[in-house]
């Protein structure tokens, strides 16, 4: 398939497209997102399962940093055991729902990773962080529960706007009273 592939041109093309696939194109973002009433705790509810976050009573809870960025934890309990993710967001000045995500404990350098915040509900009582090319994405509330009619909007809500598969979300379970 590459033999062909002789000159710098056809090269870059190449990472280019190579990029633009992996990658993705971004969501439109939710607009007018007010960072500090964004801040607190968001319960994990659903998931497209990724290979940290896979366990139970899972949330993630967010701090303003004096410099703007975001201090991120996440926790949940995975075969019995409390994992925690510590992450930095580097918020979009000119559009707030958009960051960019670096894992700092344990540190990953030089990898960020897209941060969409693609549906919001007006109270901020729940909302959906995307992925470019949907194979990452979240559906967290205010609380560990979710009303059933909502969930299944908000699902039917990814695939006909973002085109994401429905199927693919698994439900977190809340099971700490």
């Amino acid at each position: 398939m590459f033999k062909n592939i002789t000159n710098s041109s056809q090269i870059k093309n190449l990472i280019v497209l190579f990029l633009i696939v992996t990658i993705g194109f971004p969501h439109p973002v939710v607009q007018n997102l007010d960072i500090e009433r964004f801040m607190g705790r968001w319960y994990v509810i659903s998931i497209i399962p990724n290979w940290f976050e896979d366990g139970k009573n899972a949330y993630d809870d967010y701090v303003l940093n004096p410099d703007g960025t975001v201090g991120v934890t996440y926790y949940a309990i995975k075969n019995g055991e409390v994992k925690t993710l510590k992450q930095k967001g580097y918020v979009n000045k000119d559009e707030p729902a958009r960051w960019e995500v670096q894992i700092v404990k344990p540190y990953i350098p030089f990898y960020r990773a897209p941060y969409e915040v693609i549906i919001l509900e007006k109270n901020y009582n729940y909302m959906v962080v995307g992925y470019p090319n949907n194979s990452l994405g979240w559906i967290m509330s205010r609380t560990p529960v979710m009303d059933e009619l909502i969930y299944k909007n908000i699902l039917n809500q990814l695939e006909n706007e973002f085109g994401y598969d429905q199927t693919l979300f698994e439900r977190v379970i809340h099971d700490i009273k």
